[in-house]
């Protein structure tokens, strides 16, 4: 469980003091001092806690009436801890008039800080990571085909919302600047070091923008170098923080395969489409996947399988598939492999290229959350059926 925490201070060495301390605990989403700015993101992220520098050096002690306020009325539920000097009596009595819980010192540092906060934490209201922007995660057992899958869908999206933002985890490096003719020098790492800072303004410069859809893409690897060494909880965070700024988040995992990081991005996520092509391989390595992220019901009704290229000439149908997988929900995306390939050497989305294509006609049902219906109907073979079952028993 990881909680969502605004600070508001123009100090982002405040930040980036917190992060260590509170790591794997709660995402740091750090507000410019305004009032404005930091409603609009109250409103957006609803955080379990908001931090209020009151230190005099950012101005902001004067407007702290007023901005405790304010958030009371966008955000009741929010709990409100100012950070000031403990000892300025006025400070603190005007922080409990308004509405704070508590009054922490500004200099407090490392383990004290943390248990502080933590206390405050474990009576928050929401408790998860609800509320933030909507994210939608694509996953495939076999990473490398459901790239393209990710980036159409994900244009759609923005397009439909008028911004949006693709995470795209493909190893050893994305494809996904190459798809919409857009560079991409700003990455996942980049991210998750400048955290204390983050804000749209940096974001805005620093991210590859996809002007026709509103599109921004922020890739795991751009030229196949390590990434061994970010640390899940890292990432974890950084996430929360970009839904918090961004309302459409799609997220395709690509070659990340740690499961204490899947299992939270599968519990979040608002939709999971699962894309597989009808071969057998493919299967039992969705099947592996599931297995290793063990979700529960709830996750399992949330994701949809996605049977790529399908063609009803090919035996393993996609109901199969389905049932092997023990899915709810699957839909057929049309064989377009040909159109998708010329599309991505010429730098523009086939969606966008060719919106009256089966496939794209396809993916906007899909990505409006519409069911998308079988071309033809799909044979379903007792034998081969079973033939399918045997041989995904674990041996």
């Amino acid at each position: 469980m990881m909680f969502r925490l605004i600070v508001a201070s123009s100090d982002t060495a405040l930040a980036a003091r917190l992060i260590g301390p509170l790591e794997g605990v709660a995402a740091i989403i750090r507000s410019a001092p305004e009032t404005a700015a930091l409603l609009e993101l109250c409103r957006r992220a609803t955080p379990d806690l908001v931090l209020i520098d009151a230190d005099p050096v950012d101005g902001f002690g004067t407007l702290l009436g007023e901005a405790m306020r304010d958030l009371a009325g966008v955000d009741p539920e929010a709990l409100l801890v100012v950070l000031g000097d403990e000892g300025d009596a006025r400070l603190v009595l005007r922080a409990i008039r308004g509405g704070a819980a508590d009054v922490i010192d500004r200099g407090t540092e490392g383990d004290e800080l943390r248990n502080q906060i933590a206390h405050h934490l474990t009576g928050a209201p929401r408790g998860d990571a609800a509320g933030a922007g909507a994210l939608t995660l694509v996953m495939s057992g076999q990473p490398g085909g459901e790239g393209l899958f990710a980036v159409n869908l994900a244009v759609l999206r923005a397009k439909a919302r008028g911004e949006g933002l693709l995470i795209d985890g493909a190893l050893p490096s994305s494809e996904a600047g190459a798809a919409l003719n857009v560079p991409l020098t700003y990455t996942i790492r980049d991210a998750v070091q400048d955290l204390p800072r983050l804000d749209r303004t940096l974001l805005s410069s620093a991210l590859g923008h996809h002007a026709p859809s509103g599109l921004h893409l922020l890739p795991l690897a751009v030229a196949g170098e390590e990434v061994h060494d970010i640390a899940p909880d890292s990432i974890a965070s950084m996430l929360l923080v970009l839904r918090a700024m961004f309302g459409e988040v799609v997220l395709n995992v690509g070659g990340i395969r740690h499961p204490g990081l899947l299992t939270e991005f599968t519990r979040t996520a608002a939709r999971i489409y699962l894309v597989a092509p009808q071969r057998f391989t493919a299967v039992k390595a969705c099947r592996d996947l599931l297995v290793q992220i063990a979700p529960n019901p709830q996750v399992l009704d949330r994701i949809t399988l996605v049977v790529e290229d399908h063609m009803p000439g090919i035996t393993l149908s996609e109901e199969q598939m389905r049932d092997a997988l023990g899915l709810r929900r699957s839909v057929r995306l049309p064989a377009a492999r040909v159109e998708l390939i010329n599309a991505l050497n010429t730098g523009r989305p086939l969606v966008l290229d060719q919106p009256r294509a089966a496939y794209s006609r396809a993916l906007e049902r899909l990505a409006a959350g519409d069911p998308v219906p079988a071309v033809v109907p799909a044979a379903k073979p007792a034998a081969r059926s079973a033939g399918l079952f045997r041989r995904l028993r674990p041996s």
